[in-house]
């Protein structure tokens, strides 16, 4: 850990020992000490979030990781990608026209018309239309297409590692993902001289498709494209994964299934697990004003906790949203101490109940108008299952806006998500009292 680093969590310490204080000292009884506690706190997070940069800038320059990195995408480094990448930053800024012989061979003839029609044929019965060569599209870089994925996952916490389950394809085809429930049975002793009985293990299958996504048209003039000073290329990762990662980021949460995703909240209310109804802070302060309807209580996140199997909590997660965030930071339990803690070591999350958690503003928020709704899960959130396909294809529309001085560019993915449960309910979810 840096100094710098270092300095930043020391700081973050102080400022959430203050906000404590504040709350065990006759807690925040009037507008004036609940902003003050507020800004207080949304100081200490961003005092740990510029920590955790700088620690993160450190590990991404240290050897390991850059051989890690290496490794991972020496794909990449090979004569035939480097030529490959060469060609593709070439046809986004000039378009097919602008190649030459060998160039318009890497990008144009890649795919054949077999591997186009497999390659973008969707479960739902959707087509890719055209070749690549005759629609001006082509398959991106793996490195484009990576980075892109890095920065979706700061608009989408889903795919980030360590939350869900990331899976990546080459294909989208029907992907049976096999689950299996046997936790009914156990070994026995059995006498001498007696038969055993059969006793078979039950195994179902959670079906993954591939839905295809569009990124939208993004138009640029011919000018700003020509300009070799403009880095066409990481304008457009950035464009493509702020859209495509806000898209992820509602459909794996609250997609319903049909014609989209299972999104996790769906898909965790749809297995069946009863879920924890809220019954709001009073419990713990005795003011009645705190019902259930628009708070959260103490009592509340232990009952949530627990209502999920041990085996699942060893790396438990919750998931909610920032403004509901907000409410448990300024929880303490019944003996004093803070239910929201700051992570202040190097590299340590902060925490509620010691658990990590995870902030997704596509998650109901606490508010009078939202009485009843599903505000926070908890569990193995890494039995949601997310599955990629790896090719992402960009189109470049030369003759579309040509009368405006325009290129348009158009990115497409896909991907598919789904709870994973075999009938043992990994994840649990607090509904907030009517």
């Amino acid at each position: 850990m840096s100094f710098q680093s270092k300095t930043l969590r020391e700081q973050a310490q102080t400022l959430a020992n203050e906000g404590q204080s504040m709350l065990r000292n006759g807690g925040l009884v009037n507008t004036e000490q609940r902003m003050k506690f507020d800004s207080i706190m949304e100081d200490a997070e961003k005092k740990i979030n510029e920590a955790r940069k700088l620690e993160d800038q450190e590990s991404r320059s240290r050897f390991v990781a850059e051989a890690a990195e290496r490794e991972k995408f020496q794909a990449l480094e090979s004569p035939a990608m480097s030529e490959y990448r060469t060609a593709f930053c070439k046809f986004l800024k000039k378009g097919p026209s602008g190649l030459n012989g060998e160039e318009r061979r890497l990008i144009l003839e890649k795919r054949t018309d077999d591997q186009a029609s497999s390659m973008w044929g969707n479960v739902t019965g959707q087509t890719y239309s055209g070749t690549s060569g005759t629609q001006g599209g082509v398959f991106v870089p793996a490195s484009f297409q990576y980075e892109v994925e890095v920065a979706t996952k700061y608009f989408a916490p889903m795919v980030s590692d360590g939350v869900c389950r990331v899976i990546r394809t080459a294909t989208g085809a029907v992907m049976p993902f096999p689950t299996s429930n046997d936790t009914n049975q156990s070994a026995q002793i059995l006498a001498d001289a007696t038969q055993e009985t059969e006793q078979s293990v039950p195994v179902a299958v959670v079906n993954f498709g591939a839905f295809k996504y569009s990124s939208k048209i993004v138009r640029i003039s011919v000018e700003l494209a020509q300009d070799s000073a403009f880095n066409l290329e990481d304008f457009l990762k950035q464009a493509f994964a702020v859209r495509f990662g806000r898209g992820y980021e509602r459909d794996f949460t609250v997609g319903n299934g049909s014609g989209q995703p299972y999104g996790i909240l769906n898909a965790t209310i749809a297995s069946g697990v009863t879920p924890v109804i809220g019954v709001g802070a009073s419990p713990n302060d005795g003011v009645s004003a705190t019902s259930g309807t628009t708070n959260i209580g103490t009592n509340d996140l232990v009952a949530l906790e627990h209502s999920v199997d041990p085996s699942y909590r060893r790396g438990g997660k919750f998931m909610l949203h920032d403004q509901t965030l907000k409410v448990i930071k300024q929880l303490l339990d019944k003996y004093g101490r803070p239910v929201w803690l700051p992570g202040l070591a190097s590299n340590s999350p902060n925490t509620i109940l010691g658990y990590e958690y995870v902030v997704n503003q596509s998650m109901p928020s606490l508010a009078s108008s939202q009485a009843s709704k599903n505000s926070v899960l908890f569990g193995d959130l890494s039995k949601y299952v997310i599955r990629i396909v790896r090719d992402m294809n960009v189109l470049r529309l030369d003759e579309r806006y040509a009368d405006f001085g325009q290129i348009g560019f158009l990115a497409f993915s896909r991907a598919d998500g789904n709870l994973v449960d075999a009938g043992t309910h990994p994840i649990g979810y607090l509904q907030q009292h009517s």
